[in-house]
């Protein structure tokens, strides 16, 4: 029976959302070459850690060019780190969905399709289930192989009753309920719990979902301090009136957003840079009490995110309204028992739908069927599975459910047939996505958009989960309006 503390919600947002993935070949940049099957344990116990709105190129480890996360950087020296990871959608629920039961968000419900007659606010009106009681997720599947599982979460969209919950002795909502964007007592929570269950011959799983990066961006005025300086934040530009106005009310919401610095783009991005800062920090006592009581080695830490989020790169702000690489490129860190192979760093594309199959391999036993992701290990022996060239497929805009994109580790091609506009970024040249060379390759361009067709066809003839829907609890009305999802 699953323990779910504070909130009665059922239902979850119903989402302008389709995204699909397909695998994309491992390895490269190997500093080690384990023997097949040498980095898997004995149901080793899991920790999951999802911090929400993160960028990987707001981290050091993956290029950030200052002292914005000196806790994350050491822990990546001791754990494979997955340099191109793609998010299956830029906003959590759907996000989220997919990487619990590593399954395309038609499978799994959360699903609007481009005949919807719902619009981006009739959507905001009607909660729907986001995991189907029938799908299989990542702590059902630990709990079947004999984990003790548990979930501290601090985002409203990821709540008991939209089916997060599923498979979790433990799920831990305070953290939402009291809107906490700083993760400390959260981390604390998990902690505690972790000394609770030690006396236990049991293997356990446990998720923590931080908030301490989302808007609006209210870190402490010492971690802004701390990296307000940094080259990585570039040079000073100055917002116009459109600029500005362009912000969402809610990220404008501190009062640091009222001063005369807040014409200085610079400023907003030290700000979020503050949040990453603050979270790292928190973040960094967590682990260390981990290994001072001796519960760090036997377990496998896995650090990640569920989206980026958009920091006027493309002229916009916030997330979920678009399939560029701030969006959807995010952190993913694995630390083995004993940091087994630490320092490894894979290069090619790899996809949060992968997790699950991984996680489950390295637990043991046969992994449930259906799931469409792949277990990212095989690249450890260089094995022909690991080499096979898939692409990444992805669709997900909340007010734009016709867009889609597809990645082939190099090119990328972002398209909306509805409009017939078509997009080609070299993701290898210009990573930023801010040359069109739609018109210069259109080779590629035919070549890609032939595949994306094939795709389209392909994730389309799957059966959409029911979703179970309702008026959204005034409470949550609140929570959400604070995060910016409702005006």
């Amino acid at each position: 029976m699953n323990l779910v503390v504070s909130t009665n919600i059922r239902r979850a947002v119903g989402l302008t959302i389709l995204f699909a993935a397909v695998a994309i070949p491992l390895g490269s940049c190997r500093r080690d070459r384990p023997a097949p099957g040498a980095a898997r344990g004995s149901n080793p116990s899991v920790i999951l850690i999802v911090i929400d709105t993160l960028r990987a190129d707001f981290l050091g480890a993956y290029g950030f060019d200052g002292p914005i996360s000196p806790e994350l950087d050491a822990l990546s020296t001791e754990s494979i780190l997955f340099e191109r990871c793609s998010a299956q959608a830029p906003w959590t629920t759907p996000s989220m969905a997919s990487m619990m039961t590593s399954l395309y968000p038609e499978a799994h419900g959360v699903l609007l399709t481009p005949d919807d007659p719902r619009t981006q606010q009739a959507w905001l009106q009607r909660w729907a289930r986001a995991i189907p009681d029938t799908s299989t997720t990542l702590a059902e599947a630990l709990r079947d192989r004999g984990y003790r599982t548990a979930a501290f979460v601090a985002n409203p969209f990821i709540t008991g009753g939209l089916g997060f919950e599923q498979g979790f002795r433990l799920f831990d909502e305070t953290a939402a309920l009291a809107r906490d964007r700083d993760s400390s007592m959260l981390l604390h929570s998990g902690l505690r719990w972790l000394r609770s269950k030690e006396s236990s011959n049991d293997p356990t799983f446990l998720y923590l979902h931080l908030m301490d990066v989302h808007g609006p961006y209210r870190a402490p005025k010492a971690d802004y301090e701390a990296v307000a300086d940094v080259p990585g934040l570039g040079g000073r530009q100055i917002l116009d009136n459109v600029d500005f106005n362009r912000i969402p009310p809610y990220l404008r919401s501190p009062v640091w957003a009222s001063g005369p610095d807040r014409w200085n783009l610079r400023t907003w991005l030290g700000r979020y840079a503050a949040g990453v800062h603050a979270l790292d920090r928190r973040l960094g006592r967590f682990t260390q009490a981990l290994r001072d009581e001796g519960l760090m080695d036997d377990r496998i830490v896995v650090v990640t995110s569920d989206h980026g989020e958009e920091l006027f790169d493309h002229g916009g702000w916030d997330h979920g309204f678009n399939l560029y690489e701030h969006q959807l490129h995010v952190p993913l860190m694995i630390r083995l028992p004993e940091g087994r192979f630490g320092g490894t760093r894979v290069t090619e594309v790899v996809r949060m739908v992968d997790l699950m199959p991984t996680l489950l391999g390295l637990a043991g036993g046969d992994p449930p069927s259906g799931m469409v992701g792949r277990d990212l290990l095989p690249f450890a022996d260089d094995s022909t599975e690991a080499r096979d060239l898939r692409y990444a497929f992805s669709t997900s805009v909340k007010d734009h459910p016709t867009t889609y994109a597809i990645f082939d580790g190099r090119f990328k091609l972002i398209s909306d047939p509805a409009t017939r506009q078509r997009w080609l970024y070299d993701i290898e040249a210009d990573p930023g996505e801010q040359i069109d060379l739609a018109d210069e390759q259109p080779e590629t361009l035919e070549r890609l958009n032939a595949r994306l067709g094939e795709e389209i066809a392909r994730v389309g003839s799957g059966e959409a989960a029911p979703g179970l829907a309702g008026e959204i609890p005034q409470d949550q009305l609140e929570r959400l309006r604070e995060l910016g999802y409702l005006q």
